[in-house]
This record gives C-alpha cells, sequence and structure tokens, in this order.
C-alpha cells in the first residue's frame, strides 16, 4: 500500500522527470502487478493503481506501444495541494497547458513535457499525463481545415510544395497520421507527402527533434526505408552520450531540467531505434489456421 508521503513524492517524480519510480513510458511499464483491459485491436490500458499506461497499435500483427501514462492522483486519499508541489519543482520553467477546461486549470513542465490537471475549486491536483514522446518545440495552433488541405495537397499532380508554411509542418505530419489511420486505400500517397515534408523539415528543426519525428514516421509505416536506417539516424541525433547517461544522478531531484530534456529525448531516441529491426516472417497459410485456435488447446 502506497503511502501518502510516497504518492506526493511519486507525483514529483512524474510532474519534474516524466518518470513514474524511475521508469518512463519509453519503457514496457510492467514491471509491477496490473490489471489489463484492451480496446478492440488497436488500444490497451495496464492500471496499476495511482497510475495508468495506455498503449496503441496500427494493427493486430503489430506489438503494443505505450504512448502516455497517467497519474491519477485523486485516487490518493488526500490529494496534494497544487502550491505545496511547487516547492518541489523550483527551477523548472512551466507554462500553460494544451487544455481548456471548466473547473481545471492545465500546467506543463517544460523540460519533462508532464501536464498537470489542478482543480481550481480545491487547489489540489488531480492528474498528471506523461507522454512517451520527448519534449519537443511546439508550433502554434493547427490552422482550421489543415486536413482538408494537406489531403488537397499531398494528392496533387505536383505533390504542391512550397505548399504548406514551415511553421505548419509538425501539424501536417500529425494530419498525415490521421489519414493513414482514415484512409488507408491511399496510405502511399500519404506516406510520400510525409517524407517530402519531413526531407525539407530535416533543415529547419533541431537535429534531435527531426530525428525523433523522422524515425516515428517510418516506422509506423514498416518498408518505408531500409532496416537499420532508423538506428542510425537516431543513434547520430542523441543529446546524451553514453558516458553521461552513467553518470545520471540516481535520485530524481539531483536532475536539473536541462539533463532531464535531454535524458527524456535521449530515452525517446534510443526506443525508436530499439524498434528498427527487421519484422518477423508471416506465418504459413497452415500455421495461420491454427493461430485463432491455440489459446484454447493443450
Amino acid at each position: 500500500m502506497t503511502s501518502r508521503a510516497e504518492a506526493v513524492d511519486l507525483c514529483l517524480e512524474a510532474l519534474a522527470t516524466g518518470r513514474v519510480h524511475g521508469i518512463s513510458p519509453n519503457h514496457d511499464p510492467a514491471h509491477a502487478p496490473f490489471l489489463q483491459t484492451v480496446v478492440g485491436d488497436h488500444g490497451m490500458v495496464r492500471d496499476f493503481g495511482l497510475y495508468e499506461a495506455y498503449f496503441t497499435r496500427w494493427s493486430a500483427a503489430q506489438p503494443w506501444q505505450c504512448q502516455f501514462v497517467v497519474v491519477q492522483a485523486h485516487r490518493i486519499r488526500k490529494p496534494p495541494r497544487w502550491r505545496r508541489l511547487l516547492r518541489g519543482l523550483d527551477g523548472f520553467d512551466l507554462v500553460p497547458g494544451d487544455l481548456t477546461v471548466p473547473g481545471s486549470e492545465y500546467i506543463r513542465v517544460l523540460a519533462s513535457d508532464s501536464e498537470a490537471c489542478v482543480d481550481t475549486a480545491s487547489g489540489r491536483l488531480m492528474k498528471i499525463s506523461i507522454p512517451a514522446a520527448p519534449p519537443l518545440t511546439r508550433p502554434g495552433p493547427a490552422p482550421q481545415h489543415l486536413r482538408r488541405r494537406v489531403r488537397a495537397v499531398a494528392a496533387g499532380p505536383s505533390a504542391g510544395w512550397p505548399g504548406i508554411p514551415p511553421a505548419d509542418w509538425a501539424h501536417v505530419v500529425a494530419a498525415l497520421g490521421s489519414l493513414h489511420r482514415d484512409e488507408p486505400e491511399r496510405r502511399a500517397v500519404w506516406t510520400a507527402y510525409g517524407l517530402s515534408v519531413l526531407e525539407h523539415a530535416a533543415a529547419i528543426w533541431p537535429a534531435d527533434e527531426w530525428a525523433w519525428r523522422w524515425s516515428r514516421f517510418v516506422l509506423d509505416r514498416p518498408g518505408t526505408i531500409p532496416v537499420g536506417e532508423v538506428g542510425r539516424v537516431c543513434l547520430a541525433a542523441l543529446p546524451m552520450t553514453a558516458g553521461e547517461a552513467a553518470e545520471l544522478p540516481r535520485d530524481w531531484r539531483a536532475r536539473t531540467p536541462d539533463v532531464v530534456r535531454r535524458s527524456r529525448m535521449t530515452m525517446a531516441l534510443l526506443r525508436c531505434a530499439a524498434e528498427d529491426v527487421a519484422p518477423p516472417p508471416p506465418p504459413t497459410p497452415e500455421m495461420a489456421a491454427w493461430q485463432p485456435l491455440l489459446r484454447h488447446i493443450g
């Protein structure tokens, strides 16, 4: 049973470092007992009690990937007051969060990209969202009807360059992800345009951010590039050396915002590099016929 002091410390660690008990969403957070709920072929939740890990995948043939962890601070018997937690975040820059919900205030920690939800009436912390994505330069709000424009430009006769302004390219990549999911019959078109956008963005975005965005794009589209290329790109863009990683303080309180940001980015890039392996061969037709029956025999 987690004591209140331990729960408050867990909240501070999650906010400052983007980790829970030293584990980030870029690890497979299956290190403790959990209750698992699968939502169709594409979603899964693992509930560890005070926090939950959320997973997705493009298809049933692909492995689950943790997208974010949520610390459910409202489950603490007496959730900590945000004003008290601020003392433990001294030196960390805070900005308004992405959401606007009546009765709640959202605050994001820049170094970790963790986002707190605070109940405005009581001033108490309700939850913390920790993305698997590393801290990235945030673009401005997406322009209206961007998805419609991306669809038109991507499918145009000349791919529409210069097409959409560079300030919106991160939004373009996100829109192509939704088109990849919702209009699979045109995935070749969305992929080709996305690679063009990312090729141009390499000269504009920070090297580590570009490497992560590019890697996630091609890894979600197996066969787009040769196996081994993602690993090469990610390892070349790491903002932290193996020696620096070995010297990281074990106590999260000793980690500065700069160290947190670089370690989060390093872990995210290493996760991409680790995924850069050849897919397993498809089962033979005879074996495929047996697979639905395996759980019912033996």
